[in-house]
């Protein structure tokens, strides 16, 4: 009930939200500056609004008994209805029961046959997968050996320091068109003169170098186009032979490297790569393929790869290609070590006009996308344990076998033993021999086969022609605890009855099953019949019932029900077909409850509920104004009596007001209801139910019904009723009032379908008044008001308007975009603010 009234705060918050959309800014702009215009606008806010946003939300809190019609206007519906019968009298007294009992067949269940070794003896073998690699290949550079540039040559020198431009043509003689060197030996002779501080210039960058020797230098970036000089000092002048080469020349950048110029034609790459499978000594073969994916940064030219997975010394699949993408199809029918593993190993080779940049390890991604084919030698090991509370447990010694079959497998293959039998793989799958085993035992063996699925899975069953016995099994520790039932008999039963004759039947179907001395005792004031001791043996049931038993509630106080089953310490069984097994079970059932007739007692019996709800907590502060609506509230309390002459009467104590209540006769508290939110009073709630003497028959009902229909709509009183009140600042107004021609408060957008209506008052004495409904409104405000205005605490009110009446549709929407437009007289420069 305390959310039935908080519904009114959809209508609050949407009337606020509406006040929102007028409110003008609580700080005016730093900085408006508008030249020569005759025209401002001052945006006050915008506002997008959807009432089935907040509606939906809200509905989602609403108790069971409340329901929202999704409609225009919303209504909002409250329906509780109580039901007193001879059915219902007693129902928690029947739920207990159905409880206590279901506790019993939970706990008195035990069980050993043939499914347990199914469940057992099932599993699942997980085959292995090949993961993903990604390689860096440690090729970082390029041997492309030694290239002389400079042989003999004779240049004029002078005393002092030289500078000899390396003549372009020379740099042809490069086998690429520019290069990283990552390390050279730069050689440089100079005869017929004395020479000394050497030095070499490539492109302004200099590099020291020897004089008559090798100096190694590193990272020279060198193109065909490069300028390329050699600086010197010469004790004297004269006409000097130069020689200059490059020596080990190593590269780890470089475009457009001739490869027919380097030994072998060919730059080599080696790829070697050891994947993982799973450790262990038995055998698989794999089909699909393996795709390789080579990264080399600024690759151009032409490449081959070759490459081959061996496991051992097996090949089981070849790949090649002119490209960097490479698929390696596998061998489907070549057996390998699972421990071994796969090796891919592969040769990259590039020819012709090669460019590539090595400073960026290249990469090598290895994606298998492989499946198991075959699998040989594969362990299985499947444990048998002990069935809980077993001690021991053999089988005769012409037991037969159950067969082990495998689903995702073919052409299946399995040798090894149970016990000590042999297992023997057969047409309609493999038998596994039961004679002679005592639990726990193993399936131990090793499975071939060809793989059809992703996932082998293997099931056991025992066919109709094989019979598997156990000769002897000890069982112990079976201990079953007790139910004890006692549920009192309800006050309100007693309160108003004074007998009842109810029929109550229940049964206890078992299966005790080459169990002996299993033993149940029952004793119990509900039924008249099937109480005492009993001996539980094979599949049968005990019923427990009384027919049109009249329970005095005068001396019968309580339902009482104890069973207490019995189970020796220690079980031996023996020459047991494991079909029939071991059977400890037992499942209750309440067939019937049944009360056919009860004697109402004829007295007054009060139930105070309390106090449901604060309104004076609900609508105060911005919520208060609710209370001045005439919310028009339906709330409707019936009450009757189906199928009995009994006389009664039915009273409310509304928080001080008596509401009498006759059979069939509905009354209307809305008006209490209403009264209570206007004084903003709390709702507490007694009810006094007043009966003759007399009987109620099993098909008679006592029913109490409580409903409240809300449109969420109001109408307002004979007055303005405020809902928000404060100031805004207009002071920006000020620099303007001189030259206003026209004032007035115009709307970007406007679109309001909510059903709310609300007034705006802006000013001292209300100067300024907005209407906003349904229509976009049009407000001018009076020049003449703009010094009235113009302040920075300008008081404004939000109203509902007098007799009128408000509304909430839930397909309604508002959107709003107020803002002040001003017209000066003349085209001027503004500034407003600092």
């Amino acid at each position: 009930m305390r959310k039935f009234y908080m519904v009114f705060t959809v209508v609050v918050i949407g009337l606020i939200l509406f006040s929102c959309g007028l409110k003008l800014p609580s700080k005016p702009p730093e900085k408006v500056k508008v030249q020569y215009t005759k025209y401002l606008e001052f945006p006050l806010t915008t506002l997008d609004f959807k009432v089935k946003d907040l509606v939906d939300s809200f509905a989602n809190e609403l108790g069971r008994d409340l329901t929202l019609e999704k409609t225009d206007p919303i209504t909002l519906k409250y329906a509780s209805e109580i039901t007193y019968s001879p059915g219902t009298l007693l129902q928690d007294v029947q739920n207990e029961l159905e409880s206590k009992l279901g506790e019993l067949g939970s706990r008195f269940e035990y069980k050993i046959d043939t499914s347990y070794f199914l469940n057992a003896m099932s599993g699942q073998i997980e085959l292995p997968s090949v993961e993903p690699v990604v390689q860096e290949i440690n090729q970082s550079e390029v041997e492309i050996g030694n290239l002389t540039l400079i042989s003999g040559l004779i240049v004029p020198v002078t005393g002092g320091t030289n500078v000899f431009d390396v003549p372009p043509a020379v740099l042809s003689t490069l086998i690429f068109s520019e290069a990283n060197l990552k390390s050279v030996n730069v050689r440089f002779i100079i005869e017929q003169i004395t020479g000394s501080n050497a030095e070499l210039l490539i492109d302004g960058t200099t590099y020291p170098i020897t004089v008559n020797g090798i100096k190694n230098l590193a990272n020279v970036l060198i193109k065909k186009t490069s300028s390329v000089k050699i600086k010197f000092d010469s004790a004297s002048s004269g006409m000097a032979k130069i020689s200059l080469a490059f020596e080990n020349q190593k590269v780890d950048y470089f475009k457009d490297l001739d490869t027919s110029k380097l030994g072998g034609g060919k730059i080599s790459i080696n790829v070697s790569q050891h994947i993982p499978i799973t450790s262990g000594t038995w055998k698989l073969a794999l089909g699909g393929n393996v795709g390789i994916k080579l990264t080399i940064a600024g690759f151009s030219g032409n490449i081959s790869q070759n490459y081959s997975v061996v496991s051992g010394s097996n090949t089981v699949g070849i790949g090649s290609s002119n490209s960097l993408n490479t698929q390696i199809n596998l061998d489907d029918t070549k057996l390998f070590t699972v421990g071994d593993g796969i090796d891919i190993n592969g040769t990259i080779e590039l020819t012709g006009l090669v460019s590539a940049d090595l400073r960026t390890k290249p990469k090598v991604q290895i994606t298998p996308n492989v499946q198991v084919k075959k699998i040989q030698d594969y362990p299985l090991s499947v444990n048998v344990p002990l069935p809980n509370n077993v001690t021991e447990l053999k089988f005769t010694s012409d037991s037969g076998y159950m067969l082990l079959n495998f689903s995702g497998l073919t052409s299946v293959n399995v040798s090894g033993t149970f016990g000590n039998n042999a297992l023997t793989s057969t047409a309609a799958g493999v038998q596994i021999p039961f004679q002679n085993v005592s639990l726990p035992a193993s399936v131990s063996g090793t499975i071939s086969g060809n793989v059809t699925g992703n996932m082998i899975s293997y099931t056991i069953d025992l066919p109709s022609d094989q019979t598997i016995k156990i000769a002897t099994a000890k069982i112990s520790g079976i201990s079953i605890a007790p139910i004890s039932f006692s549920q009192p008999v309800p006050s309100e039963v007693r309160n108003f009855v004074s007998e009842a004759t109810a029929t109550i039947k229940v049964k206890l179907n078992y299966n005790v099953g080459n169990i002996s001395g299993i033993t149940l005792n029952i004793a119990s004031n509900i039924f008249d019949s099937g109480n005492g001791t009993y001996v539980l043996s094979g599949q049968n049931s005990i019923v427990l019932q009384s027919v049109n038993k009249l329970f005095d509630f005068s001396t019968f106080t309580s339902f009482d029900l104890t069973i207490i089953p019995l189970v020796p310490p220690l079980l031996t069984v023996s020459d047991i077909d494991i079909r029939e097994g071991v059977n400890l079970w037992i499942e209750p059932v309440i067939e019937k409850f049944e009360i056919s007739k009860v004697k109402l007692k004829g007295q007054t019996f009060t139930q105070d509920l309390g106090t449901l709800i604060n309104f004076g907590d609900i609508f105060k502060d911005e919520f208060a104004f609710i209370r001045e609506l005439d919310l028009n509230i339906n709330a409707s309390v019936s009450f009757d009596i189906t199928n009995s002459t009994i006389p009664a009467t039915l009273t409310l104590n509304i928080s001080g007001n008596t509401v009498n209540i006759s059979k069939g006769t509905p009354v209307n508290i809305g008006n209490i209801i209403e009264t209570l939110i206007s004084g903003g009073s709390p709702l507490s709630l007694s009810i006094t139910v007043e009966t003759d003497p007399g009987e109620l028959t099993k098909d008679s009902e006592i029913k109490a019904n409580l409903g409240f229909t809300l449109p969420i709509s109001a109408n307002t009183p004979d007055h303005d009723v405020v809902i928000s009140s404060g100031t805004v600042d207009l002071s920006q107004l000020e620099p303007l009032k001189e030259l206003v021609d026209n004032v007035s408060i115009k709307f970007k957008t406007y679109s309001n379908t909510t059903g709310l209506k609300a007034k705006l008052k802006l000013g001292q004495n209300g100067e300024v008044e907005v209407l906003l409904s349904d229509s976009v409104p049009t407000i001018g405000v009076n020049k003449d008001d703009i010094a009235t205005l113009s302040k920075n605490n300008t008081p404004y009110q939000i109203l509902l308007p007098k007799n009128s009446n408000i509304a909430l549709n839930y397909n309604g929407k508002l959107s709003v975009a107020p803002y002040i437009a001003v017209e000066l007289k003349v085209a001027t420069e503004v500034k407003l603010g600092n």
